[in-house]
């Protein structure tokens, strides 16, 4: 057993220095160091010393006294120098180079020389806590290239990034495995569980190259959070989750956060018990299956869509892809299609945000038949195939057909707007209207902006469709969208021309975090989201030319769409403009019941802070249930509950998609393939939504949620999101608008993109680059 030796950090030299000889499975490579200013004395005897020592090329490192401490890192300030030839000249010169990158050089300053390590196959950076909040992770971001700085300057392009839950065992990659058990020797040798580690590999031997303790100032520490029984807990609700069940189609499932109704872009990884509790009842507990089934899928309700492990927030995937049969597909083909996605997303997890494009059919649209032909190489035959593709024009059809489902949603919202008026102006209690607004705002809310969200779908596959024809050109779709007027379009030209109480009386309940009860509405915050002058959208008039009306017509028909022209460009564009609008409404009757959740909260002395931390549910059973406790007590048990939750899952990391139940204790960051938007390159700084400095800049979102449309009257260069799909509300407003946009890059790309200074954008060629 490893003895504890408890070694003291030191700079970066002397820390080597420490471990040298010490760990059974890494080793430190020889190490000559000297105060700066012993060089500027003796410059002759300690050049001769290194050369001596050393006949390979080296490099020239920096030890400052003020890097490396537990106050401050300052990665990356000082200078090295690599593959320094082993002559005097060279040596003498990376050395006076890395002295004067100290600038105002202190006593104890020292630098250091090692060898230059040859033929390097792995070289990256292990923390062993997670850097935010020191939670007991593993986290290791290594790059494969054979460079050794790439991965600390920031310059990878294809590293990978491995989490795993620090007491987990069975890792499968052996080489990371042995990195651990190096790391594991080092932090018992220096007693502290949180490091910064650099390595690199040579073959099967691992160099330990730099250790530092990760600094711990002003970040909130989560180390002393036992884990263990929540991902346990995790681990065996998996097991269950994904086990065969009655009436539901596939052999196993999936989780994720951005399938379907994608909770991290709409209330986020983490979200507060307030958020999840109110999107649950609002949308995926029961609404969004009532709506599958009225637009002729399979009959999914009773199976809830959102599962919560330990407050973050998953898609149960098999029960989504259940969702998206026609109903009238026959079982046993419909069983074989919902295991063929199953295994298409495990295949291609980078699609886990485009399920609806790039994974399964849950519509009809123009050259479906080439796309279905993939089916042939999974077992599926030739009638199969047909019968799938005749249930999906019959459920399209049904979608499409005049005075049907999508036209009475379209009615549906516009009573939703008396509906709210009338609860408003009401004299029944606070409680009262919380819920009536809430069950009007599922029945003529929610329900409807489902059902049209879902034709727009359609409608986006269609007009996607058109361009694999070669009907419409990528820059004519765009014109196409950016011709439409949607609600966002319009918020943009009223800012410009209304006074400030005229814009707010239509604008006012919006707020970025739609669900979120701390996030401010437009009414609360108005000068910090609309300061300044914004200029209005230019008017975009886009005409299909008679060639074009032709060629859709006839392929209207070829493909047996039950439209004639106009019905289906009207269809299109009632559906794109209209879940715009229903969103827009049916969002105010969930701002006022936030509003007045923070009203009943003051009657009590509750902060809205934590509020956040309420469940929905406890407000919403006091409408038929009188309990003998207070309302406050009531309230305050139930989120000092919560909050303790949720400190759990701020320590909790999982991947974005839980394919496997080992997923749960170490997995790799998955590349996302992010949704480009429009065809347009531009070069800008990177500015962040916390820092409120957007004019002109490339701004980093977090999500794509709608109330951040304050955006885009902040004249910005370009917008990137972490989380959304290409059919997304950021997605589409940025196509209408035509501003560049890489939507839903995912976490790795995102955090570096949001870190750095200037960013390239190639939307046309799908690229990024980082500048600076």
């Amino acid at each position: 057993m490893l003895k504890r030796c408890e070694l003291k950090l030191k700079n970066k030299a002397q820390t080597l220095l420490a471990l040298s000889g010490k760990l059974k499975n890494a080793t430190v490579l020889p190490v000559v160091r000297f105060l700066v200013d012993d060089f500027v004395k003796n410059e002759d005897k300690i050049l001769n010393e290194i050369l001596s020592k050393f006949d390979e090329n080296l490099i020239v490192r920096s030890s400052a006294s003020s890097e490396d401490n537990a106050v401050s890192s300052k990665a990356g300030e000082f200078l090295s120098v690599g593959n320094v030839s082993n002559n005097k000249a060279d040596l003498k010169k990376a050395i006076k180079d890395v002295a004067n990158s100290y600038k105002n050089c202190e006593e104890s300053d020292e630098i250091f020389v090692q060898p230059m390590l040859k033929n390097v196959s792995k070289c990256g950076v292990i923390f062993s806590a997670d850097i935010d909040n020191l939670a007991p992770y593993y986290i290791i971001n290594y790059d494969e290239s054979g460079k050794t700085d790439l991965i600390t300057s920031g310059n990878a392009k294809d590293d990978k990034t491995f989490i795993c839950y620090k007491n987990y065992e069975n890792i499968k990659d052996l080489s990371l495995k042995k990195l651990i058990n190096a790391v594991k020797e080092i932090e018992k040798l220096f007693d502290k569980a949180s490091l910064d580690i650099e390595f690199a590999f040579c073959g099967d031997e691992i160099y330990i190259l730099q250790v530092r303790e990760i600094v711990q100032k002003s970040k909130e520490n989560l180390s002393n959070i036992n884990i263990s029984d929540a991902l346990f807990k995790i681990y065996k609700k998996f097991e269950k989750l994904n086990a065969p069940y009655p009436n539901l189609m596939g052999d196993e499932s999936i989780f994720g956060v951005m399938p379907d109704w994608n909770p991290a872009e709409i209330i986020g990884i983490k979200p507060k018990a307030l958020s999840t509790s109110l999107y649950k009842e609002l949308i995926t507990d029961e609404i969004w299956a009532y709506q599958r089934d009225n637009y002729g899928y399979r009959n999914l309700r009773s199976y809830p869509l959102m599962v919560s492990f330990m407050g973050l927030c998953y898609i149960d995937v098999r029960v989504s892809f259940n969702s998206f049969l026609p109903k009238h597909l026959n079982e046993k083909i419909a069983k074989k299609l919902v295991n063929f996605y199953i295994k298409k997303l495990k295949e291609n997890k980078i699609y886990h945000d485009k399920i609806e494009f790039e994974i399964i059919y849950s519509c009809y649209y123009f050259g479906i038949e080439d796309d279905l032909k993939e089916l042939l190489k999974y077992g599926f035959n030739e009638q199969e195939i047909k019968r799938i593709e005749f249930s999906l024009l019959e459920l399209t059809n049904f979608i499409l057909q005049k005075n049907g489902v999508f036209e009475k949603d379209l009615q549906k919202i516009e009573i939703l707007k008396d509906k709210f008026e009338s609860v408003i102006n009401s004299d029944i209690s606070i409680i009262d209207k919380i819920y009536w607004l809430c069950e009007d705002c599922k029945r003529y809310g929610t329900l409807p902006f489902a059902g049209i969200a879902r034709a727009a779908f359609i409608s986006v596959q269609f007009l996607n469709s058109l361009v694999y024809k070669n009907v419409l050109n990528k820059d004519e779709l765009n014109a196409f969208l950016n011709s439409l007027n949607t609600i966002s379009k319009q918020l943009s030209v009223d800012i410009s021309k209304l006074n400030k109480d005229e814009f707010l009386k239509i604008y006012g309940h919006l707020r970025p975090g739609t669900y979120d009860i701390c996030s401010n509405r437009y009414d609360e915050a108005y000068d910090s989201y609309f300061s300044g002058i914004s200029k209005p959208p230019k008017e975009i008039e886009f005409e299909f030319s008679k060639k074009q009306k032709e060629q859709i017509s006839t392929l209207l028909n070829e493909y047996g769409i039950n439209s004639s022209f106009d019905e289906f460009i009207n269809f299109i564009k009632l559906a794109i403009e209209g879940r715009e609008y229903a969103k827009f409404i049916f969002t105010k009757s969930l701002s006022q019941m936030l509003k007045f959740i923070e009203e009943l909260g003051a009657r009590f002395e509750i902060d809205k802070n934590d509020l956040a931390f309420l469940d929905f549910s406890v407000i919403k059973r006091l409408y038929g249930t009188l309990d003998e406790l207070d309302l406050r007590e009531i309230f305050l048990n139930n989120i000092q509950k919560n909050k303790k939750s949720y400190n759990l899952s701020k320590a909790l990391k999982l991947p974005a998609l839980i394919a496997q139940k080992d997923d749960i204790y170490n997995f790799f960051l998955e590349k996302n393939e992010p949704n480009f938007i429009t065809q347009k390159s531009v070069l800008g700084k990177i500015s962040t939504i916390q820092s409120g400095d957007f004019e002109n800049k490339i701004v980093c979102v977090e999500s794509a949620d709608p109330g951040y449309d304050f955006l885009f009257s902040k004249n910005i260069l370009a917008l990137v999101t972490c989380w959304g799909g290409a059919n997304s509300h950021m997605a589409i407003r940025c196509a209408e608008l035509g501003i560049v946009a890489v939507i839903g890059c995912g976490e790795a790309l995102f955090d570096k993109i949001a870190k750095a200074n200037s960013v390239q954008i190639d939307a046309g060629a799908k690229k990024i680059k980082v500048i600076s």
